[in-house]
């Protein structure tokens, strides 16, 4: 026997099924939310996530959203009614070698093709005016001033609270073993308690999406990475403030509020096999950790205290997967966003729910799912 679960379900409760719920049920929609965890619970993306808010550096198809998300997040907290740890401290992706300024110039004319003007180069003098723990052999930097950083499991949980008091429903601690198909449209959901019929099913499982989205014979162009995160002992406090990065190293380096601080930067670990845990490697700590201390030697004065990994979905072109299922009405999805998707959820949330409303949105044209089909005609083609 079937069950209405309402207008709009969403699979995955993590930052950007959470995001999505919030802004549908502040449409007065009827939206429940399902996740086989808690919200924001380990390995998932949104529970491992280095937490970095920034305009820098996207991908042109992200340009519209990261604007939209980096102005919006300094209210963020007041709107969700929760303390998210969010601080503007700025970004900053520093070049150690002459070679590595001359890239980093023509990075910095992408940012501004891209409408963020605000990015500036900055000469050796002026990234240690901003930052003076940092190394003395860096030689400059590209500087976002309006991006900073934010905690990815209260974000998590402040969008699901926020959503729940508008009206939205969880439904957690149960899985979906597959999406429910009729006439090439999704009707609903099949779990370990029975069926869920749904007017619109939202796809925002991260790394867990292809087994759903397989159970629809749609095959989705992403695969499971297993990214590493490094906390250290806490150091006297405003060592640094902006997130670090650097042009030549895989490193994102930023300090909390207790001091500690945390490293990340892409470095893997190992999934499980059933994709339910995920373990970190000896050689990606080091090499994680050996970077931050040259970047920043106060990291040296400290010692790591925790090291763990997520999981994260990463699509075949590195950008999310954003809009209606190719050839599957009903189905919406949200998901790819290969280590990024974090700071742009508060503008996917409001995005997707404007789409499913029937308005128009130009800035997930980028980044809308047909292009699958482009991707699996190629590997056939191979």
């Amino acid at each position: 026997m079937r069950e209405t679960s309402g207008d709009f379900l969403i699979i995955g409760a993590g930052v950007i099924g959470s995001s999505i719920a919030y802004h549908l049920a502040r449409q007065s929609q009827r939206v429940l939310v399902i996740d086989r965890a808690d919200v924001a619970s380990a390995p998932a993306a949104s529970w491992a996530s280095a937490g970095g808010v920034r305009c820098q550096g996207r991908h042109p198809a992200e340009a519209r959203l990261a604007s939209e998300a980096v102005a919006r997040w300094p209210k963020l907290s007041a709107e969700l009614e929760a303390d998210l740890h969010y601080r503007q401290g700025g970004n900053l992706l520093v070049a150690e070698t002459d070679d590595e300024t001359d890239r980093l110039a023509g990075f910095v004319r992408e940012q501004h093709r891209m409408g963020f003007t605000d990015v500036r180069l900055l000469d050796r003098q002026e990234i240690h005016e901003l930052a003076p723990a940092l190394s003395q052999h860096l030689v400059a930097g590209s500087y976002s001033p309006a991006d900073g950083q934010a905690d990815p499991p209260r974000t998590s949980r402040a969008f699901a609270a926020a959503a729940r008091r508008h009206g939205a429903s969880y439904l957690l601690h149960t899985s979906v073993t597959r999406l429910l198909v009729e006439n090439r449209r999704a009707q609903g959901v099949e779990t370990e308690r029975g069926s869920l019929q749904a007017g619109q099913v939202i796809l925002a499982a991260g790394a867990w999406s292809d087994e759903l989205a397989a159970s629809a014979g749609l095959r989705l162009p992403i695969k499971t990475l297993a990214l590493q995160m490094l906390l250290s002992t806490p150091a006297p406090a405003q060592i640094l403030q902006p997130v670090l990065g650097t042009i030549g190293r895989s490193l994102s380096l930023k300090q909390l509020a207790d001091g500690a601080f945390f490293i990340g930067g892409g470095w893997p670990g190992d999934p499980a096999p059933d994709r339910r845990a995920c373990t970190t490697r000896p050689e990606s700590i080091t090499g994680n950790w050996q970077d931050a201390c040259a970047i920043l030697p106060a990291v040296a004065r400290q010692q790591i205290a925790r090291a763990w990994c997520g999981l994260e979905a990463a699509s075949i072109d590195d950008i999310p997967l954003l809009g209606p299922a190719p050839r599957l009405a009903g189905l919406t999805l949200a998901l790819g966003f290969s280590g990024h998707g974090f700071a742009l959820a508060p503008a996917i949330g409001r995005a997707i729910a404007d789409q499913l409303a029937g308005r128009p949105v130009p800035e997930l044209e980028g980044l809308d799912p047909v292009r699958i089909e482009g991707f699996l005609t190629e590997q056939i083609e191979q």
